[in-house]
Formats: structure tokens, C-alpha cells, sequence
């Protein structure tokens, strides 16, 4: 239970009340926000799970990251004008893109609306209204009792009808005592940080998706003209075997077997072109188109991508920064200080409110006398708000925002540790992945010797055209199978790139 106290107040006690109110609103309660500062190991290498070595690669160039570096767009690295430019159509027309910009407005002009609790409220009203009083009512009460004689007549006048003309304004202010609206504030304004840190951990997750996406589908793009390579040559084979069967050369054993392998060939297309569409319906999604709309412009021959040892190195600067980098660090580190604030707000209600009021207007039943100063009113005053018998309740919403800040104090060091998961994870699938690379490159190089051999032996006579076709195909595989590597190289430094906040460094930019 709480009750609005309005004692009998006099004009000449105002400079001694606001001088009192000043005094005493000088502290705010509750806890001051201290901010967080997570531990970072040493070198990105330091904390790192499994057997897989990060020493060699090439990503881990460490050096800490200076005020006048240029920062770009980390997907600029690859080189591709397709992949810059469907970036740019995700920035500006992406739904969801948009919807976590309207959430960030709506945290914009919620912080406004605190703020103005800071300031004095002035209100203007005004009317004309006609009216009759009751004369049996309780205004006619008086009437009855002070002039017993002629008290018909009187009540017959008094329920006359008339017309009532006024308007004035209203001003209250409300001091902050115990820092009630500034901890208001404070928790606004840090919610409104942690919607800013998530509208730009949203803008970082659907650009790495849209990449991630575009480099899939150029990689199933690369394997469908592979496959249908092979599948070509299969057919070349074939055709050659069932020649030879048909002239006696060889039994039906060799036909047979090319025939089954070549069904694995022709069987393996249609998963790969089922693939192909679902990445370009994300990526139409991701884009607010509808499905088709794309499929012109990503059936279109790719920029030739860099290589990976072409690739600049990624300077991730130091471990220490990753929290300063990533977005939804920041979002939780935010949400921590809001819910910090809170507790000074609740902690506030215990305590006492005092509301000063003020207020002036004309007020007149005839028309030609409203604006005369005899019509005029006004009244000054303070009301004060004191919580009696509802304190336990009150210390229980102290407890409640006690606990979700220490709920947002747990969150936050989740956040980070999942950074570092995503981090490690990150380098490591890409070192394995490039491990992985590597060796499919020297077998390729092994299939493009034995192919050149079998060519010359061909040309020589010692062998028949099979031998050939078979070599060729044989490079074929493996260039699928590198052409999955690479694919899956260039996915892995999206995630490396997401993984440490979005950004980075362009040294040549630098003054």
C-alpha cells in the first residue's frame, strides 16, 4: 500500500524545499555499473582444444591493431564483384536486416521517452462546456443549509443552466532524490547500446551467411561441370568398351563394369543440381527475393577466385580484443550494465518521491469576464509518495533484479566463452581443412603424370584409347574432390572472419 500526501504548503517555504530537494538528490542507490574484463590468453594459440596444430597457419599474424589502421568489409579479401555486390542488396533490402533495424529504432525512441522523465512536464488544457447542476445533488447542500427561508429559490437559480470557459497549464517535477530516473536513464541508454550491438551481430551473421551461401553454390556450380565432364569421358569409355566387346577383343566383364560406374556418375547429378537450388533459394531469401529471380545472375561464369596462398594474411590483432571486436560481447556486456541500473531503480522505490506541482489558468461561467484577471487561478505544492505497508514487495523486486544481474553476469561469461569456441573451432577447421588441400593437390599432381604417361603410351601404340579416357577421368575426380576443398577453404575463413567480429585490416590503406 502506498499514499499521495498533500500537507498545506505556502509560497514562502519553496526556496527552503528546493534547496533541500537539491541537497538531497545528489546520490543515486544501488550499484555502479563496473565493466567487465574477460581473460584472453596470450597468443590465439594458447587456447586451443585437440591435436590439430595452428602453427602454420597463415591467419595468426599477431600484432596489435593501430588507431590509424583502415578497416573494409571483410568479404572484399576474395576478390569477387558478384559477391560485393549481393553484399550491398543484403544491406539494403535484407527483411531481416530490416526487422532488427526497426527493434533498434523502437530501443532508440524508448530511451527518449526515459530521458524526458529527467525534465519538467508542462501540460496545456482548455474547454467550454455547458452545464446544470442537480438540485437535489450534494452541491445544493449548502443551499439548503445557509439560507433555510428562500432556499427554493436559491437551488432554482443554482440549477440554472450556464456555460463554464476555461483553460491553463500544469507543470509537475519530480527531483531525483535517490536516483530513480537517473538509473531509469542509465538502463535505457544501455539497452539501446546492447540493440545496437545486435542489429550489427545480425548485419555480421547474414553477410556470413549470404557468403557462406554464395561460395557453396559456386562450388556445387564447379563440381556440376566436373561431373558432367566425367560423365562425358564415362560415355566416351563406353562407347570404346562396347566397340571392342562387339569386335571380339575383350569379354563383356570390362563393358559391364564402366557401365556400373558410369550410372554412379549419372546418379550423383541430380543430388548436386537439388543442392544447387536450395543455396540459391537461401541466398534469394537472404535478399527478400523470390525463388528464380537470382538464377541469371549467379548462373554466370565467377570472377576467378584467389587462391588461398594468394590470400591476404588475416591480421586478427591481439587476443585482448576480441571482446572489444565482437558484437554480441558487446550486446551482453550492454545487457549486464541495464541490468545493473535496474537495481538502483527498484532499491529507489523503497525510499520517498516528491512531485512539486504549479499550475495557472482563467476559469469564468460568463463569456466577456474570461479573460479578466479576477478570473484567473493558480496553485503551487508538493505531493509526496510514500510506500507504507507495500515494503515487502518492493524488497523482493530488489531481490528479483538482483538475480537477473547476476543471470546477466553469467550470460555475458557464456559469451564469451563461446567466442573462444567459435575462435578455435574456426582456426582449426581451416588448418585441417588446408592440410586436406594439400595433399589433394599432390594427388592431383600424381593423376596428371600417370594421364600424361598413358597419353604418351597411347600415342606410342602400346596402349588403347581406354587407358587414356580412364586417366582423364581419373584427374576429373580428383578436381571434384578439390573443388570441394576449395569450397570448404573459403567457408572455413568466413567463419574465421564471423568468428573475430567481422572486420579486417587493410595495411595498405593505412596513412
Amino acid at each position: 500500500m502506498s499514499t499521495r500526501v498533500y500537507p498545506s504548503f505556502r509560497p514562502q517555504h519553496l526556496t527552503l524545499l528546493l534547496g533541500s530537494l537539491l541537497l538531497g538528490g545528489c546520490a543515486a542507490l544501488g550499484p555502479d555499473f563496473d565493466m567487465p574484463k574477460p581473460q584472453a590468453p596470450q597468443q590465439w594459440s594458447d587456447w586451443h582444444g585437440g591435436e590439430q596444430s595452428l602453427a602454420s597457419l597463415p591467419v595468426l599474424q599477431q600484432q596489435e591493431l593501430q588507431p590509424q589502421d583502415a578497416e573494409r568489409p571483410w568479404w572484399r579479401e576474395f576478390d569477387d564483384p558478384l559477391l560485393e555486390q549481393l553484399q550491398r542488396q543484403l544491406q539494403q533490402a535484407g527483411p531481416d536486416l530490416q526487422t532488427a533495424l526497426l527493434s533498434f529504432a523502437q530501443a532508440r525512441l524508448q530511451q527518449r521517452i526515459v530521458a524526458g522523465s529527467r525534465g519538467v512536464e508542462v501540460s496545456a488544457s482548455g474547454g467550454i462546456g455547458r452545464q446544470r447542476l442537480s438540485e437535489h445533488g450534494s452541491s445544493m447542500r449548502m443551499a439548503e443549509i445557509s439560507a433555510p427561508t428562500n432556499k427554493d429559490a436559491l437551488i432554482s437559480a443554482l440549477a440554472e443552466p450556464f456555460t463554464l470557459y476555461q483553460s491553463g497549464f500544469d507543470a509537475s517535477w519530480e527531483p531525483d532524490l535517490w536516483g530513480r530516473i537517473s538509473r531509469s536513464i542509465e538502463s535505457a541508454a544501455a539497452s539501446t547500446e546492447a540493440s545496437a550491438a545486435l542489429l550489427q551481430q545480425t548485419r555480421l551473421g547474414l553477410s556470413a551467411e549470404l557468403a557462406r551461401g554464395y561460395f557453396q553454390l559456386r562450388g556445387l556450380q564447379r563440381q556440376i561441370a566436373l561431373l558432367r565432364q566425367q560423365i562425358a569421358l564415362g560415355e566416351q569409355q563406353q562407347a570404346l568398351l562396347d566397340a571392342n566387346r562387339a569386335a571380339g577383343l575383350i569379354d563383356n566383364l570390362q563393358p559391364e563394369a564402366q557401365r556400373m560406374q558410369l550410372g554412379e556418375l549419372r546418379a550423383a547429378l541430380p543430388p548436386l543440381l537439388s543442392q544447387a537450388t536450395a543455396v540459391e533459394n537461401a541466398i534469394a531469401l537472404l535478399l527478400g527475393e523470390h525463388p528464380g529471380v537470382l538464377s541469371e545472375q549467379l548462373a554466370a561464369d565467377a570472377a576467378a577466385p584467389v587462391p588461398e596462398d594468394k590470400l591476404a594474411p588475416l591480421l586478427l590483432g591481439l587476443p585482448s580484443e576480441l571482446a572489444r571486436r565482437r558484437p554480441d560481447i558487446q550486446a551482453a556486456e550492454a545487457q549486464l550494465h541495464a541490468a545493473t541500473a535496474e537495481i538502483g531503480v527498484a532499491t529507489a522505490d523503497l525510499y520517498p518521491r516528491v512531485t512539486l506541482t504549479a499550475g495557472f489558468g482563467f476559469e469564468s461561467f460568463q463569456q466577456g469576464a474570461f479573460g479578466d484577471w479576477a478570473s484567473h487561478r493558480w496553485s503551487v505544492g508538493p505531493g509526496f509518495y510514500l510506500p507504507i505497508f507495500n515494503q515487502g514487495r518492493l524488497r523482493n523486486r530488489v531481490a528479483l533484479t538482483e538475480l537477473a544481474q547476476q543471470q546477466a553476469a553469467v550470460r555475458y561469461q557464456q559469451t564469451v566463452l563461446n567466442a573462444w569456441q567459435e575462435v578455435d573451432t574456426a582456426l582449426t577447421a581451416y588448418a585441417s581443412e588446408l592440410e586436406r588441400n594439400a595433399q589433394l593437390q599432390q594427388k592431383l599432381e600424381h593423376a596428371h603424370r600417370q594421364q600424361q604417361l598413358s597419353a604418351a603410351q597411347y600415342a606410342a601404340g602400346l596402349r588403347d584409347a581406354s587407358a587414356d579416357l580412364q586417366a582423364q577421368g581419373a584427374v576429373l575426380g580428383i578436381e571434384r574432390q578439390l573443388a570441394d576443398s576449395a569450397t570448404a577453404l573459403k567457408v572455413q575463413r568466413v567463419a574465421i572472419y564471423k568468428a573475430i567480429g567481422g572486420s579486417v585490416v587493410d595495411r595498405s590503406a593505412s596513412p
